[in-house]
């Protein structure tokens, strides 16, 4: 028995080799894993939080957007209906005022102009047998 046996603090001994470091614990080293992934899994929910956002507001703007759009196009359809719908009145009205017959349209309204009520009786340049 030496003298380093009888002591209460354990003296290094040369039997055994000095141990410069202590390996890490497997629990610990997990652990660390964890809290790291953890920290990485918060900010990546965050950057989703801000992108969601974002992408919720560019949303928002084009289905303003459309809506001015469609607005817009159902009040152009409104006013081209209410243009047909006067064109449609205004063309009824003018065949009721006016309904003439094919044959006094060609009795009154088309001869040729030598045999027209109001031109000369023997213009020169007329053919006479028509």
């Amino acid at each position: 028995m030496t003298f380093t046996d009888l002591m209460p603090i354990r003296i290094a001994r040369r039997e055994r080799p000095v141990r410069r470091h202590r390996a890490p614990d497997e629990c610990a080293r997990l652990r660390f894993l964890l809290f790291g992934a953890n920290l990485c899994i918060r900010g990546l929910r965050l950057q989703l939080d801000d992108q969601d956002r974002d992408h919720a507001a560019t949303i928002a703007r084009i289905d303003e957007r459309h809506a001015e759009v469609v607005t817009g196009l159902e009040s152009e359809v409104a006013e081209l209906q209410r243009r047909l719908d006067i064109a449609c009145r205004a063309e009824t009205a003018v065949t009721r005022t006016q309904e003439i017959s094919l044959d006094e349209i060609r009795r009154h309204c088309v001869k040729p102009l030598h045999q027209a009520p109001f031109a000369t009786a023997a213009p020169g340049w007329a053919p006479t047998a028509i």
